[in-house]
């Protein structure tokens, strides 16, 4: 009968523990605790060695739990671990692309030094862009960070739990822009942050761009998929909770919003659409890359930005303007992508649209004179390679109907005879072949009047 009355007491009292730990366990803030269950072998010393920052941290588990005895826990039981002294791993982000002066430093006064191709960037470290460079990173989880020109960002926070398997992910924009295409986070303790002087953006999974504007004093966001929290930050320090469930401001995917340092959060508003492009398959083969922009109602400005690859993680060049009309020099012949947007009044940036073109500077360098005999001399720049040349000669503009149509001309020059009084374009195309692929090229359509 003893035995049993033991039995039983010792019963109520293991459930009375545990009642108690789960009561304080409850009484304390759910992110400033992390629940573990004990599996065979664990104690409160094994424990703290593998996850938390100090051995002796086994004691706090030990308080915060009321156990009685730290080298025997029951299994499947549940401890209350502190999430502020859980043990943490630091992380790195590699580089995949520079264009242009791109440094870092590493810490505050720490001079800054040039960044290349494959480098590791860590928590504390800060990366600046000179005028026309750009930069992007790859994280752990496959996240992409890319930073234009003239932006400055510091990464604050890289890491994991290892316990929980959490990632602390915090970057604080201290000038110009940055993109962000955010892998969705799986784990309910992931976070991916962006502060800026005004905003503190908290993000499950996105594509955003975020950039403050140093003359206004405000930032703006932009969410191209996905959704994120918008938090006012007048001195950009960060909420405790990053998640867009519980920000001022819920910006949705196709809105994005203005917020003033020292304000709250901006409401959000629809992103203009995009802009198309007019002959957007049209070979680029003059001195300059050019393209004429449709105009979009409301848009005070455009944006137009090359990059060699879709997802525009290789920039090479981001332009705004005032017009339709943009041009950018010394692009080298290749495949390239161009992305274009618009800009409403606040400064927000649109829904952005997606080409591709093909660069193929003409270098035929065509010169005409007239001969002796009453004709015409035509020469050009031949450049070594192999390709073959067409010579075309007509009275009309658009070398339509052409009185000369000669393919495979070889030498970089021709003359022709006997012309009748009257005005002549004329031109050269080059046809090369490029990844298995005929291309032709066209050369600029010149003119001379034939007066006698």
């Amino acid at each position: 009968m003893n035995g049993f009355s033991q039995t039983g007491h010792g019963v109520l009292a293991v459930a009375l523990f545990l009642s108690m730990q789960a009561a304080h366990a409850k009484s304390l803030p759910p992110r400033d605790i992390t629940q573990y269950v004990v599996k065979s072998g664990d104690s409160l010393y094994t424990l703290a060695g593998q996850y938390m920052e100090s051995s002796d941290d086994w004691r706090l588990v030990r308080d915060l739990n009321h156990v009685a005895n730290p080298r025997r826990l029951q299994i499947n039981s549940r401890l209350a671990m502190p999430t502020g002294r859980l043990k943490q791993k630091l992380l790195a982000a590699r580089v995949v692309a520079v264009r242009g002066g791109v440094e870092k430093s590493t810490a505050p006064g720490v001079p800054f030094i040039p960044v290349s191709a494959g480098a590791l960037l860590q928590e504390g470290d800060e990366v600046r862009t000179g005028r026309d460079a750009f930069v992007s990173m790859t994280l752990p989880d496959g996240s992409h960070i890319v930073l234009p020109s003239s932006s400055r960002i510091q990464i604050v926070r890289l890491r994991t739990t290892l316990l929980t398997g959490a990632i602390e992910r915090r970057f604080d924009l201290k000038q110009g822009e940055v993109t962000t295409d955010v892998t969705p986070l799986r784990n309910p303790r992931d976070s991916f942050r962006v502060t800026s002087p005004s905003v503190v953006a908290g993000v499950r999974g996105t594509r955003f761009r975020v950039n403050y504007l140093a003359q206004q004093d405000a930032t703006t966001v932009e969410v191209l998929a996905g959704k994120i929290g918008v938090d006012s930050s007048p001195d950009g320090s960060a909420r405790p909770q990053p998640f867009p469930g519980d920000a001022e401001t819920l910006v949705l995917a196709g809105y994005g919003n203005v917020t003033r340092t020292g304000a709250t959060a901006g409401t959000p508003v629809a992103l203009l659409d995009a802009p198309g492009i007019t002959e957007p398959d049209k070979l680029q083969r003059l001195k300059q890359v050019e393209f004429d922009l449709t105009p979009v109602d409301a848009a005070s400005a455009y944006r137009t930005e090359i990059a060699t690859d879709a997802g525009f993680l290789d920039l090479l060049r981001d332009q705004r303007s005032s017009g339709l009309h943009v041009a950018f020099d010394d692009i080298p012949d290749g495949n390239y992508f161009v992305r274009v947007s618009a800009t409403d009044p606040k400064g927000i940036d649109g829904l952005p649209q997606v080409f591709t073109f093909v660069r193929h500077l003409d270098t035929t360098n065509l010169t005409a004179a007239p001969t002796e005999s009453g004709g015409y001399a035509f020469k050009w720049h031949v450049d070594g390679e192999a390709a073959r040349y067409r010579f075309i000669l007509s009275t009309n503009d658009d070398l339509s109907a052409p009185l000369i149509d000669l393919l495979d001309v070889t030498g970089g020059a021709m003359s022709v005879a006997h012309l009748a009084p009257g005005k002549y374009y004329w031109s050269v195309v080059v046809d090369v072949f490029e990844n298995g692929r005929l291309l032709s090229v066209p050369g600029e359509i010149r003119s001379f009047t034939q007066t006698r």
